[in-house]
């Protein structure tokens, strides 16, 4: 899944040097607890598998690939452009700072988003060594209705999709707004059969 975000939203050049500060202390604070100077904490990239077109880890340090990585080490692109700020006074433009830093452009583009779409980001450093790519897997997943995680291994998980929905036939008669989670009840119930 991608967005191409350059074609829906611009970058506001005129924002000013003190304003990107706040929403970054504002947005993105998290990202000074990770310690980028740590082998561990870069360990992984990402890349575009070129046979099946999905999303796979590589081993930064162990594997070559590296010119492939796709932008997802979000915390240490936000710390690269915490990192370019000092020296730059609060009234000066993004625009004179791209100027200078055109690198950062994708970096800025992500923090002016962040106001409108405060959960745009995964909180979290996705280059990581420690990382597992299931629990990215279940967040993703749980934006579809998806439950009862069963996983298999530390990359991919089996799940259930659409338990207590209405067949076709049903849709007139039930509740609209909650059938795609089960209710506790049910789940207890299931529980139960599994048991016996």
């Amino acid at each position: 899944m991608q967005a191409d975000e350059q074609a829906s939203f611009s970058v506001d050049g005129s924002m000013s040097i003190g304003r990107l500060r706040q929403i970054l202390d504002e947005h993105y604070s998290w990202v000074a607890a990770i310690d980028f100077s740590s082998q561990a904490s870069r360990a992984l990239f990402w890349y575009v598998s070129e046979e099946k077109l999905e999303p796979r880890i590589g081993q930064r340090f162990a594997e070559p690939g590296q010119d492939l990585e796709q932008p997802l080490a979000v915390a240490r692109d936000i710390a690269q452009l915490q990192a370019a700020l000092p020296g730059w006074s609060d009234a000066q433009s993004v625009a004179s700072f791209l100027l200078r830093h055109p690198e950062h452009r994708h970096s800025l583009r992500r923090v002016q988003l962040a106001p409108a779409f405060p959960y745009a980001d995964i909180q979290d450093n996705l280059i990581d060594q420690a990382l597992l790519p299931i629990d990215l897997l279940r967040c993703k997943l749980s934006f579809f209705g998806a439950t009862h995680f069963d996983p298999r291994s530390d990359r991919w998980v089996r799940i259930t999709l659409y338990q207590n929905a209405p067949f076709p036939h049903e849709l007139g008669q039930m509740a609209a707004d909650d059938w795609s989670y089960p209710n506790l009840d049910s789940q207890e119930q299931r529980r139960a059969c599994l048991v016996e």
